[in-house]
């Protein structure tokens, strides 16, 4: 799927807020061209990135005394075959984010339908970082037990293409999922000994094809540096990262972004910050600083009219670390530097 950004806005996925109504509206109001679903990680543990996503996924619970998502594979056939039952049936809704989970998606899903919102984004973890996190009894993570892991990745690409099917139902023409990856920063150090290029390639490949499967565009969304032409060459759409540190290092990879703009995707630069350096930016010091990280691709034989195009602005990070205030000064910042680079 071609998709020519033109420097359009969206944001990563979390948001200060509580209260889910409240959280839609800011995002609804920030004027976002890709407005997103919020989540509330200050509602409770079900909110965070990892337990948000487990409603559904064999041999795990989430123990919210504890707030810890662990497995168990003592039942682990019987499970998966109720699973595998499931997911054959190839219909997304036997996978929704429940609204304990997710209730900034409903929200948000309410109020686009009163709201028409003809771009939207939708996010989920991605399988290395939901893998990853999980452990058992004995701290042995999810991520070593290929069933599980195959069993995670079909889920996580069941409930992307729920919210492409919810979203467009109230009016989204198109609908943009970021799979969320984290732990993909420390790629290629000593604690990724265990992950391979090829398991990220494939793992992450199985989840945007079906995004792609359902009508959607994917993204990933890694908030730091990390290898980019591995995760390009496993076939996603578009490439967010936080610009605000490393723009530039992107340009390392012009060979892959050529073919990343050459089959239709596009970068999205992580350009505003959402660390409390926010308090200390204005418009007139974050300019230059994307207009470098343009320039370096430039540089690299690409003209500035095709970078541009190919080009979105996020914040570096999700918002729900700061306070609301502080949240509202990155999207109105988000907002002025499209203006001024359109």
């Amino acid at each position: 799927m071609d998709f020519s950004a033109n420097m359009m806005t969206t944001g990563i996925g979390s948001v200060p807020h509580a209260d889910a109504a409240e959280g839609a509206s800011f995002i609804l109001d920030a004027g976002l061209s890709a407005p997103f679903w919020p989540q509330l990680p200050k509602k409770g543990f079900l909110e965070q990135m990892i337990p948000q996503y487990s409603e559904g996924m064999p041999c795990v619970s989430v123990d919210l005394d504890e707030e810890r998502t662990s497995y168990d594979a003592e039942a682990k056939q019987d499970e998966l075959m109720a699973f595998y039952e499931k997911f054959l049936a190839e219909d997304p809704d036997l996978f929704p984010l429940g609204e304990d989970h997710a209730a900034g998606f409903h929200a948000f899903e309410r109020a686009c339908g009163e709201r028409k919102c003809t771009t939207a984004k939708g996010q989920v973890t991605g399988p290395i970082t939901f893998g990853t996190g999980i452990t058992d009894a004995k701290k042995t993570t999810l991520y070593s037990d290929p069933e599980l892991l195959d069993a995670a990745v079909k889920l996580l690409s069941r409930k992307a293409q729920w919210q492409i099917r919810r979203l467009k139902a109230v009016g989204a023409e198109r609908v943009i999922i970021f799979v969320d990856e984290p732990v993909l920063s420390a790629f290629g150090s000593s604690a990724f000994i265990g992950i391979s290029d090829e398991d990220v390639c494939r793992l992450g490949g199985e989840l945007f094809q079906a995004i792609a499967d359902a009508g959607g565009i994917s993204g990933i969304h890694v908030c730091g540096n990390s290898d980019w032409g591995v995760i390009i060459r496993s076939g996603v759409q578009i490439v967010n990262f936080d610009a605000y540190q490393y723009g530039t290092k992107m340009a390392l990879y012009a060979d892959d972004i050529k073919t990343l703009f050459d089959r239709g995707g596009c970068v999205a630069w992580g350009i505003v910050p959402t660390t409390d350096a926010i308090d200390n930016e204005t418009l007139e010091s974050l300019a230059p600083r994307l207009q470098e990280c343009l320039d370096a691709l430039c540089g690299k034989g690409f003209s500035e009219t095709q970078v541009k195009e190919r080009s979105m602005l996020t914040p570096s990070c999700g918002t729900g670390s700061l306070t609301v205030e502080q949240a509202g000064k990155v999207f109105r910042l988000l907002a002025d530097l499209r203006t001024r680079f359109e």
